[in-house]
């Protein structure tokens, strides 16, 4: 029984390490056609489907802009009281689905806005990829970090109530979570200092 569970748990982590690989903090510079026109803007990774990307941007624009579902790409309007400019700015963001998970291309609607900003507006659209980014990875990592941390303290109660053999392996189960504790902080600084 005992190790049916051992193996059960070790399954978990490793389907839960597997879906959270080492954090890509590339960002290219590229253009991609969306509603018929050219769009220069950028392209980053994830490991996660486009889907799932696709309702992670909505939670995270909502908190500074207005998502709307184009139907292939999404628009974001960011109110002119927001972006301390005199026009609404709008992003334009399509997810697409990849090999490794999915690629997320984010671009500045140049309609509208007077040339003489829109490099600087350009420059802030990655600055938003990028802090999309840091924010994700961040996220995920925090909720294996709280599931670690929850079996740990079970784990550890085991430790304490146990003698022998039994104590034994499970200050070898401790050890292997306290192990991956300390991954996951890693990876969370790592994170932190993408950019």
């Amino acid at each position: 029984m005992t190790s049916r569970i051992l193996f059960f748990s070790t399954l978990f982590f490793m389907t839960l390490f597997a879906g959270s690989q080492a954090f890509d903090s590339r960002i290219d510079e590229t253009s991609l056609a969306i509603a018929g026109q050219n769009q220069k803007g950028f392209l980053t990774r994830f490991t996660i489907s486009a889907k799932q990307l696709e309702k992670a941007w909505w939670r995270y624009c909502r908190e500074f802009g207005r998502p709307l579902n184009m139907k292939g790409y999404y628009k974001v309007t960011i109110p002119s009281e927001l972006n301390g400019g005199n026009v609404n700015l709008n992003l334009l963001s399509k997810s697409m689905s990849s090999k490794t998970g999915s690629t997320f291309f984010l671009a500045l609607d140049r309609e509208g806005v007077p040339t003489d900003k829109v490099k600087a507006y350009h420059s802030q659209v990655e600055q938003i990829l990028q802090s999309f980014k840091i924010s994700f990875a961040t996220e995920q990592l925090e909720e294996q970090l709280a599931d670690l941390e929850k079996d740990a303290k079970k784990t550890s109660k085991r430790v304490a109530k146990s003698t022998g053999n039994s104590k034994d392996r499970h200050l070898q189960e401790l050890r292997k979570v306290e192990e991956k504790i300390e991954a996951i902080k890693l990876r969370l600084a790592e994170v932190n200092s993408a950019y």
